[in-house]
């Protein structure tokens, strides 16, 4: 008949100090590896920003930031950005978490493109709005779209420019994007920049 032995004191905490090792070493190799594929990702994601141009990314959906914060915001034109030719702008910009009463974009002082306040409409997630006053300040590149009932707070809004003569050179343009509230004495608020771009025709392969 075998004896059970009772074990020692000494053989107790042997065992216990190598599970608390064993532990303790399985949770450092997970972090490990967690803390690898993360900055994987992180590689991965930098590598896909710093390879999309702005106005690709913005052109994509992406959403990427400038050295200020500030949001680059959706576009397409529809006609491929020629510089000189007439083209179609689709402007859109975020919900906002209040209400909306005024539009504004302002163009950088090189935007010298010519937009045509006949031809502007304002979309609220895909529909258009009745608008009260449109009015385009070709000396300071500056359109202003009144709506003429407020825009309800977390919709998607969108400009939709027709008949606009691009820019008379190709490169870059960054076009502010601001919007008035309706509070008392509202003021405009920057939402966010399009960096549009234009092309030559002869840079362009069809």
């Amino acid at each position: 008949m075998a004896l059970l032995l009772p074990r020692s004191a000494a053989s107790c905490a042997y065992t216990d100090v190598f599970w608390e090792v064993w532990v303790l070493r399985a949770v450092k190799r997970s972090w490990s590896l967690r803390l690898a594929r993360l900055g994987t990702r992180l590689i991965l994601a930098g590598l896909l920003v710093g390879v999309l141009s702005p106005s690709a990314a913005a052109q994509s959906g992406l959403v990427i930031t400038g050295s200020e914060g500030v949001p680059v915001l959706s576009y397409r034109l529809d006609f491929r950005g020629i510089r000189g030719r007439l083209d179609r702008y689709r402007l859109t910009i975020p919900p906002q978490n209040v209400a909306v009463a005024e539009v504004q974009i302002n163009g950088d002082r090189n935007f010298d493109a010519v937009i045509d306040p006949e031809n502007v409409r304002l979309e609220v997630e895909g529909k258009p709005v009745e608008l009260a006053e449109v009015y385009w300040n070709e000396e300071f590149r500056s359109l202003e779209v009144v709506a003429r009932q407020p825009i309800a707070a977390g919709q998607e809004i969108r400009l939709v420019l027709s008949n606009v003569r691009n820019p008379s050179a190709a490169g870059i343009y960054r076009v502010e994007a601001r919007v008035r509230g309706t509070e008392p004495n509202p003021l405009f608020r920057n939402v966010g920049n399009w960096l549009i771009t234009i092309d030559d025709p002869e840079r362009l392969t069809f």
